[in-house]
């Protein structure tokens, strides 16, 4: 059975700073017995082709078989193309009457795939009828899927599906990544630690490692050329490089160096361990964080790679999910401080963020980590910047008795003044300033870390939906 495709590349739905592209499946369901009747078959495929469309304006890669599923042999047949094609998310649309079996036989057929139903409000079809025999069939073999219930230009059910879609297909991309843990635990911080296995059974990812040290080796073979280049880049891209030359060129080396290791190893994203060893042993992971995080580097337009900080398993599987739900940087920050009159969340790192989180990269200034009571062998260099104003979610994994729970909570980013970062630490950087949506005694009573993560947009239920397919238990902070 073939499969029709519709280009992504002319997709009007893909705008900058949305969703990544979201492979979803579709198919339509009605019953073999509108064969019978002319109208009611052209009807179906008319429909079949509409949900389609649909889909696609919302900004989906969206894959179907050529024709409706009316048997569960049928079903069969759609569902292995729909997956050997890649599908991340099914849509089942039910147009009209169709038997609850093939519902049931598609869902018991996709091996997990996350399944939603949708169905039409128009007054002259049975689709009501027949997504309500779905959605029970589908709870009678244990499967639950969500009914979105409107018509292809109703615009609150084509909000229903792009958010539930996003956060569906985002969960089961996390299925056959690679996360490479660097170092061992940081700090003591047990918030930080994870069961490998338990990631490889509930979330599918594959927690595997990789040596500081050897990356630290690995960048003295690093080609002077490539330094002196991305040094002349850092130079112009930026507004200021405030840090000695011996610091830039190791910050350099290593994350060229870090670049080639992820490529090897196949990682998806990972986590540094950095201080206090690399203090010691060579620089700080500052340029490396902040490079990896974002969309271009001095070769050119690159993948994002989530990198957490201070061995943070935690943190880094957090952002990841972030970053599978709208393809854009994370960032990774302290909880430093909560205003408990105004409700402003105050976040820092010592240097761990995209620069694609300031206002512009000419924002940021190069300066030496702020560390001074380690004992550094070089020093380091952090990008010091206060992360541009605009609407953002937080978001953070946890786990309670060894069961994941996610804090999420939403608020809006304020502009400030570099000046104000000497309220709290010149360089502590970057740094950001949240209002967040509700009291700051809701947000302590369900904070379980030190870090929390941060990306712009409201993704709150998109998040959510993510929770629900791989088990965790979110936790949504709203006054709104």
């Amino acid at each position: 059975m073939s499969l029709s495709i519709k280009p992504i590349e002319s997709d009007p739905g893909q705008t900058p700073g949305s969703a990544p592209v979201k492979r979803i499946g579709l198919l339509s369901l009605i019953s073999a017995d509108c064969d019978t009747v002319p109208a009611m078959a052209n009807r179906a495929r008319d429909f079949h082709c509409a949900a389609f469309l649909t889909l696609g304006e919302l900004g989906f890669h969206v894959m179907r078989p050529e024709t409706a599923t009316r048997t569960p042999e049928e079903a069969i047949v759609h569902i292995r193309a729909l997956e050997h094609a890649g599908a991340e998310t099914l849509v089942m649309y039910v147009a009209d009457w169709s038997y609850s079996t093939t519902a049931a036989w598609s869902a018991l057929l996709t091996n997990g795939l996350p399944i939603v139903l949708w169905t039409n409000a128009r007054h002259d079809c049975a689709g009501l009828i027949g997504a309500g025999a779905a959605k029970g069939a589908l709870s009678e073999v244990g499967i639950e899927a969500p009914l979105v219930y409107g018509n292809s230009d109703d615009e609150a059910a084509r909000k229903e599906l792009k958010i539930t879609c996003t956060g569906f297909a985002a969960a089961r991309r996390l299925r056959g990544m690679r996360y490479g843990l660097g170092g061992s635990r940081s700090l003591e911080m047990l918030t930080a630690s994870i069961d490998p296995n338990q990631w490889l059974t509930q979330f599918g990812v594959d927690a595997a490692g990789w040596d500081e040290l050897d990356v630290v080796e690995r960048s003295k073979d690093v080609a002077p050329s490539d330094v002196n280049r991305y040094k002349t880049w850092l130079a112009q891209a930026f507004n200021r490089v405030e840090v000695d030359d011996v610091v830039v060129e190791m910050s350099v080396r290593l994350y060229l160096a870090l670049k080639k290791v992820i490529a090897e190893k196949h990682f998806d994203f990972i986590s540094v361990k950095c201080l206090p060893v690399m203090a010691k042993a060579a620089t700080s992971w500052c340029l490396s964080h902040a490079l990896l995080g974002d969309s271009s580097d001095a070769d050119g337009p690159k993948e994002r790679v989530v990198c957490a900080c201070e061995s943070d398993s935690n943190g880094a599987l957090t952002m990841q999910m972030m970053k599978n739900v709208a393809d854009q940087a994370v960032g990774f920050a302290d909880v430093r401080w909560l205003d408990p009159d105004n409700n402003v969340l105050r976040l820092s790192n010592c240097g761990s963020q995209p620069t694609e989180l300031a206002p512009c990269r000419k924002d940021i200034h190069w300066v030496a980590h702020g560390l001074r009571e380690l004992s550094w062998k070089h020093g380091g260099m952090c990008p010091q910047c206060i992360s541009k104003p605009g609407r953002v979610t937080l978001a953070r994994l946890s786990r309670i008795r060894g069961r994941h729970v996610m804090l999420i909570a939403g608020g809006e980013s304020l502009e400030k003044p570099r000046e104000a970062l000497r309220e709290t630490y010149w360089a502590f950087s970057p740094h950001a300033w949240v209002a967040l949506d509700i009291p700051a005694k809701a947000f302590i009573k369900h904070l379980r870390s030190n870090h929390i993560h941060m990306m712009y947009g409201d993704f709150r239920r998109e998040l959510v939906h993510l929770c629900r397919i791989v088990d965790v238990e979110p936790i949504v902070l709203r006054g709104d």
